[in-house]
């Protein structure tokens, strides 16, 4: 019988089963619309893919490699700014860019290609490899389709979604050489070497898979003492490990024995003195790190997905203790050095948790007397159990829309950049952050330290010497400072803080725009150059028997934000106190004795404190009540703490009399 039949006959016996099974009727439907949802996830995407999301730190950073290199140079370690990634990954995003530019889409698109290949291979795993029915199978799939995790990571320029569906195609391109898809003899084994280099060479982790592919396969075929396939895994092994070799001599090694790198990663090394009562809770925060993405359902994730392991372990699976030769791969290099744990690394732990889940749920059986209520219960507890590991991830389509939670904080700076572009003036500088450089020239343009429609080079790149980089900002007179990828504790980046501090000493200080805890101020040692402007009134202002009422009205008609959120992390001990209320929007009283106007609010009483933001434009009230006043004639201020009064810029004090 043809392929054709074949297919043409399976449809009909299914169409035939569903008219006369209610079971295979209902199963239908929710098949129908586990579909609709998995591509539902996938427009979700592609809307995301529209909204031009920033490139965050790294992938700034990885940019300017892909479009400054030819495709040679590029292949030529080290790469600029410490960044590695697979070699054919490399290959395919620059190709990518020859063709079709070098859009945040384009740059991206390996992802996207990556997580739909994902899902494919998933669901062909759990079909065809597990045994899974077909319900259990979407839902499988749709867990993954709709993962907030994998949400995050698939609009990236970042392998880190091809190194869960390249682990999972070694695994399939494993099972399609036992079961002779690949073909038998010579040509099974050379072409699962191919699978496995390839992967490798897409995916780094993927490396440990085809390790243990090869670990395995070699110990069965020993164990069966069968000469022949030894010989054919051996050479199997061999092709591999020769590309594997060439790959980490040629491109991972200056990158995988960087101190640096080592360094940085000190933290996330499995460590094997179990009976030190320091490793086991180090080990644990590890296993934390990697549980973090599935908090949510980690309690009951986890002991279904360790379920569904046992159940296949006991079948005797030759796939799952592949599984278990791959972690310990993984394990054993990342106690050398050579592999973090740290969950953006391990992307295909997830899918395997959301593949061993459904082994257990469809292996479930509830039998009770009733025959009739046993299948009821048959079909409706595996079903609650499914919909409990869906339901935490059903907030996905925030993504399409960009909400806020969605951004990664401290990364979107695309407005910031705009704004400058669009007011920046002769003789005004922007100073861009260390970490916003590469950002600065892969939107900016590359080899310009020009922005804006000005005649003069007026961008000052910062360095590491943030005491120097204060001098150059002051010594502009005016210049707008951008902050990026320094969100803390995200990116425990402290310096944003200090830079602010030390530079509000020296001058004024005023954040312009906030996106995402992604900042832009301007600076400015002239108060005739200060962008803050606001009208300020209390209509209602009562005052009778020493006791002050009223609503205090802020109208921000100027370019600054008035008590702005500013950002976090470390400063020096000796000026923290005064730093944290530098900013501070407040309504001041002073008695109208001659006082000059000034931020100076020692010899005034506060009477009360905008602690939201008042962004350009904004209207913002606060309830103001004193009693126990003193007779006399006052003044009543709007004062930025630490930097002027709104008197010194030209808006009137508003009088009242205590009688």
């Amino acid at each position: 019988m043809n392929t054709g039949l074949r297919i043409k006959t399976c449809v009909s016996d299914r169409l035939e089963a569903i008219r006369s099974d209610r079971s295979a009727l209902f199963s239908a439907i929710v098949c129908i619309l586990l579909l609709i949802l998995i591509f539902y996830a996938l427009y979700v995407v592609v809307r995301m893919y529209t909204l031009g999301i920033p490139l965050w730190g790294d992938e700034a950073k990885m940019v300017e490699n892909i479009v400054n290199r030819g495709l040679r140079e590029m292949l030529t370690p080290p790469l600029e700014n410490r960044q590695t990634a697979p070699a054919l990954y490399l290959i395919i995003t620059k190709g990518l860019t020859l063709l079709f530019g070098t859009s945040e889409s384009v740059l991206r698109v390996f992802s996207f290609v990556s997580f739909i290949i994902l899902l494919i291979v998933q669901g062909v795993m759990i079909r065809k490899v597990f045994k899974v029915s077909m319900v259990f199978t979407l839902f499988s799939v749709a867990v993954s389709a709709t993962f907030i995790t994998f949400m995050q990571h698939v609009n990236e320029l970042k392998p880190y979604i091809g190194d869960a569906a390249f682990v999972l195609l070694i695994l399939l391109g494993y099972y399609a050489y036992r079961e002779g898809i690949l073909g038998r003899g010579i040509r099974g084994v050379i072409l699962l070497a191919a699978i496995l280099s390839v992967c490798m060479l897409l995916s780094s982790p993927a490396a440990f898979a085809a390790g243990a592919v090869i670990v395995v396969e070699f110990l069965l075929v020993l164990r069966r003492r069968d000469r022949k396939r030894i010989l054919m895994i051996i050479l199997g092994g061999a092709l591999f490990l020769a590309v594997f070799v060439v790959n980490y001599y040629l491109w991972l090694k200056p990158i995988a024995t960087d101190g640096g790198m080592v360094f940085y990663w000190r933290n996330f090394q499995f460590d094997f003195h179990l009976y030190s009562r320091e490793a086991i809770l180090h080990n644990i925060s590890l296993f934390r790190n990697l549980l973090e993405p599935v908090w949510h359902g980690v309690w009951f994730l986890l002991p279904v997905a360790v379920a569904g392991f046992v159940i296949s372990l006991a079948k005797r699976s030759v796939y799952t203790l592949t599984v278990i030769v791959f972690f310990f791969l993984l394990t054993v290099a990342s106690t050398i050095d050579k592999y973090p744990m740290v969950h953006r690394l391990w992307m295909f732990l997830y899918p395997l948790l959301f593949i061993y889940a459904f082994v257990f749920i469809d292996a479930l059986r509830v039998k009770i007397g009733d025959v009739k209520w046993s299948k009821v219960l048959q079909r409706a507890i595996p079903l609650f159990f499914a919909f409990i590991l869906l339901v935490p991830n059903l907030s996905f389509p925030a993504f399409a829309r960009g909400t806020d939670w969605t951004l990664m904080q401290g990364n979107q700076v695309y407005p910031l950049i705009n704004y400058v572009r669009e007011n920046i003036r002769e003789g005004e500088y922007l100073y861009s952050y260390i970490s916003a450089n590469a950002i600065i020239r892969y939107k900016n343009g590359y080899d310009t330290y020009r922005i804006g429609d000005v005649q003069n080079d007026n961008i000052i790149f910062g360095t590491t010497d943030y005491a120097e980089d204060i001098d150059r900002i002051a010594d502009t007179g005016g210049a707008y400072v951008l902050f990026y990828h320094s969100y803390f504790p995200l990116s425990g980046d402290p310096y944003p803080k200090a830079i602010t501090k030390h530079l509000s000493n020296r001058g004024f200080m005023e954040q312009i725009m906030n996106v995402s805890r992604t900042f832009l101020y301007w600076f400015t040692d002239d108060l005739a150059r200060v962008r803050a402007s606001a009208s300020f009134d209390i209509p209602d202002l009562a005052a009778d028997g020493g006791r002050l009422t009223g609503v205090a009205h802020v109208h921000n008609t100027g370019a600054a934000i008035l008590a702005p959120e500013r950002p976090e992390g470390y400063t020096e001990p000796d000026d923290l106190a005064k730093w944290d209320n530098i900013g501070r929007l407040l309504v001041v009283m002073y008695k109208a004795d001659g006082r000059v106007p000034s931020a100076d609010i020692t010899d005034g009483i506060i009477l009360g404190e905008f602690t939201s933001p008042v962004n350009p434009g904004e209207l913002a009230g606060l309830h103001i009540e004193r009693s126990d006043l003193e007779p006399g004639e006052y003044l009543i201020e709007l004062v930025v703490f630490g930097q002027y009064s709104f008197s010194e810029l030209g808006v009137a004090p508003i009088p009242v009399l205590i009688e």
